[in-house]
């Protein structure tokens, strides 16, 4: 495990970087800050079926397979494909101040069977759900791929394929060629790490075997896991190369990645903190920036003769594929415990002490802000925008006489903005920030008893309320936007 530490420190020492500032012409030089909220194609969207829509691995695994349960999916959802109803939505994200609303289309609905034929009612659709956001003043951040791959393309081996890159570059083309004149900030991507992660658990249930949710990949599937980060790494890359072919005026691409700063308990789990940070963070980090894979993973590979089809020049294209920015979605750190050196997998995730938690880890505005200095000082400061921040607590989301106190979502809200606000004053370059989510909404398999939202839905009659917290982030808003006025 030394060997670990030291490769690690040899990276970083031999690591060069200079301050990428956003050039003269960047969106976010010439825009406010972005002050969003976030939301997810397949959560949100219902209609599952409407308008020639193709299937997408999460409608078979929550239709065919009931992995949710039985009822659950994302079949009605909160009706957002729906223009009366998101109309009404987009009047309350108004109402609230916020001037950007980072959305995901559905791949299977662009392309149905994954790649081929496109369907102009969804192109269409997605236009007219931009212009009213436009209309409103929001700026529309579009994310092409929130994890709803067409199952057509997983039959053919998903991202475990290579022919994935082709596919998502194909896929991309498509969707620069319909939207260019409407949007300028892409997410290409989100949650490469999560989304590998909760896929392998909806794989095990969907074959009637019981699973959880494990961030951090299991040893057994590391050789998978890293093959595919690889593959999704390199189809962003492809589709940002095609992204700079339109020459979109002010336009910026990049990813949303989560982001997991480590904490090691005590100085004996200095160096599982290190090989944690190593799959969980610098895996997708240092090929953008530094244009290399981990050097201590992939030895940690080779050691255990697993497979890495990393090809020569794989992570200088993704280097070079010229992203403009960094998108981040930063929940909770993760608390690392060595229990024997042995093995860089023989350690725990414990609980931190006298922390208060979320659904989604503990609650510590503090690491949101040391993740961003890690960002500026490692990795050349790029241009940062906070894609997703948000927490669900268990008992909190109670509509009672009409109103929603989560006091608990609404102090973690404004603590983590506090945190980037203190990264921005020591030279952090953050240019917006969005909290998740916008809505309640399907949680995935975890179905919909998680409440994430800073409006409240009621599923039955899809009913909308403004929680406290929503109330407290649009007044945030309107405060600081005064303070600029005055400045």
């Amino acid at each position: 495990m030394k060997r670990v530490i030291t490769l690690m420190i040899l990276t970083i020492q031999a690591m060069t970087t200079t301050a990428q500032t956003p050039e003269k012409n960047s969106f976010f030089l010439q825009h406010p800050f972005l002050w969003g909220a976030a939301s997810a194609s397949y959560q949100v969207e219902g209609f599952h079926k409407a308008d020639g829509k193709g299937r997408s691995i999460w409608d078979v695994w929550m239709n065919d397979k009931q992995i949710g349960g039985k009822g659950v999916n994302g079949n009605e959802a909160i009706h957002f494909y729906d223009r009366t109803q998101y109309l009404k939505d987009i009047r309350l994200l108004k109402q609230l101040g916020l001037n950007s609303y980072r959305f995901s289309i559905s791949w299977p609905r662009i392309l149905p069977d994954g790649t081929g034929a496109i369907n102009r009612q969804a192109i269409d659709h997605y236009r007219l759900f931009i212009k009213d956001l436009r209309a409103a003043g929001i700026e529309p951040v579009m994310t092409l791929y929130h994890w709803d791959m067409p199952y057509n393309l997983y039959q053919k081996g998903g991202w475990d394929s290579r022919e994935s890159i082709q596919w998502f570059t194909e896929y991309a083309k498509v969707v620069f060629e319909h939207f260019n004149d409407l949007v300028k900030i892409y997410v290409l991507s989100n949650e490469m790490l999560v989304e590998t992660d909760i896929s392998l658990m909806a794989e095990e249930l969907a074959a009637g075997r019981k699973s959880t949710l494990q961030i951090l990949p299991q040893p057994e599937n590391l050789e998978r896991v890293l093959n595919q980060f690889n593959h999704k790494l390199l189809a962003a890359a492809a589709a940002a190369e095609i992204f700079h072919t339109y020459h979109i005026p002010q336009g910026e691409v990049g990813m949303a990645f989560p982001l997991f700063p480590t904490i090691a308990v005590n100085t004996a789990s200095s160096a599982a903190a290190a090989f944690v940070d190593g799959i969980l963070n610098r895996w997708f980090l240092d090929p953008i920036y530094k244009g290399t894979y981990p050097v201590d993973i992939l030895d940690y590979a080779r050691q255990h003769h697993l497979n890495i089809n990393i090809q020569p020049g794989d992570a200088q294209r993704i280097k070079q594929a010229g992203f403009t920015y960094l998108g981040i979605n930063y929940y909770a750190p993760i608390p690392v415990q060595q229990e024997d050196t042995s093995s860089s997998y023989q350690l725990i995730i414990p609980q931190l002490h006298n922390t208060d938690y979320a659904y989604n880890g503990a609650n510590r505005p503090d690491q949101l802000e040391r993740l961003l200095l890690r960002i500026k000082d490692e990795y050349g400061n790029p241009p940062v925008v906070i894609t997703e921040n948000g927490a669900g607590f268990p008992e909190e989301d109670q509509l009672l006489n009409g109103k929603v106190s989560d006091k608990r979502r609404t102090a973690y809200i404004l603590n983590h903005i506090n945190a980037m606000q203190s990264a921005i004053s020591k030279g952090a370059h953050v240019y917006g920030y969005h909290v998740w989510s916008s809505h309640d909404n399907l949680e995935w398999s975890f179905g919909y008893d998680r409440r994430f939202g800073m409006i409240y839905v009621d599923f039955a009659t899809q009913q909308r309320t403004l929680k406290e917290s929503a109330i407290e982030y649009g007044n945030y808003i309107k405060k600081e936007n005064s303070q600029k006025v005055r400045e």
